[in-house]
């Protein structure tokens, strides 16, 4: 079963905390911070009825923090804080190791803003340089695809405009407005580029959390109020609000330049699927 994201034991090093996002170890750590032993002998000594024994004390030093009652058994009564066992490689973490603390992601992002559960949030220019990347890579497969679809349209298209613009042919009165059967072919060229970006961009988002300019850079979409990949609604909505905002170019500018002072580092598309670009490393 997949356990929720959150700051866990670092099953690297046994004095630090790990962030897990729901689906594997970030790079996130933090210093652990272990509860004041005094103030827990004294919890522990009272709850099993130790009291003021004259033996309370050499009880406590046994039991409470030797090896078994602290070390091995994974903290107070093999269930409590955990500073014992540590999962191996990439296992999730889990249900006897320390819990997620207020106020951890806080103290790991040093003023960086976070997801609600202490996860960072993506910077700008982390979100444009994937887009960049992103834009590419649907620009080469999507001309590709096509040219399949609508063949020899940018062809026709030139040969339109040299002889548009040849005033030998043209005469005065030049009219530089295609005609409607090679406006409607660029039509189709254009729409099928962004249906294939937006078919990649939902597939990616939904099966490996994030496309493949936001993998290489170390970002992942998730919602805000929970970690781990999106589902297939949320994908969708989110992808159909950045490619309506995109048929407008003020609105598309907007849409780019809305995180640099949003609070939460959404774009609008995000608003409205209820996401964050998060950083995992």
């Amino acid at each position: 079963m997949t356990q929720q994201a959150g700051w866990y034991d670092d099953p690297q090093n046994p004095d630090n905390l790990r962030y897990w996002d729901g689906v594997q170890w970030t790079d996130h750590t933090s210093p652990k911070q272990k509860p004041n032993l005094e103030q827990a002998g004294r919890a522990i000594a009272a709850e099993d009825g130790w009291g003021t024994a004259p033996g309370a004390q050499q009880g406590q030093g046994q039991q409470g923090y030797g090896q078994q009652g602290y070390g091995q058994q994974g903290g107070y009564g093999g269930q409590g804080y955990g500073y014992g066992q540590q999962p191996g490689g990439a296992q999730p973490p889990y249900q006897g190791q320390w819990q997620p603390m207020p106020g951890a992601g806080q103290q790991l992002a040093a003023g960086r803003p976070t997801t609600p559960d202490g996860q960072p949030l993506a910077g700008w220019w982390h979100r444009v340089g994937a887009r960049l990347i992103d834009g590419l890579l649907i620009a080469i497969v999507g001309s590709i695809v096509a040219n399949v679809v609508v063949p020899g349209v940018w062809g026709d298209y030139v040969d339109w405009f040299m002889e548009a613009a040849d005033p030998a042919t043209a005469g005065a009165a030049t009219n530089l407005d295609p005609p409607a059967d090679l406006l409607a072919r660029i039509s189709t060229w254009s729409l099928v580029v962004a249906a294939v970006g937006m078919v990649y961009e939902i597939v990616m988002v939904t099966l490996a959390g994030g496309t493949l300019g936001k993998l290489a850079l170390g970002l992942r979409v998730r919602l805000r109020e929970q970690a781990g990949k999106i589902g297939w609604g949320s994908s969708i909505l989110r992808a159909l609000v950045y490619q309506v905002c995109g048929l407008f170019t003020p609105v598309a500018v907007l849409n780019v330049l809305w995180p640099l002072w949003d609070a939460k580092r959404q774009a609008l598309h995000d608003k409205v699927a209820r996401t964050n670009v998060v950083r995992v490393r």
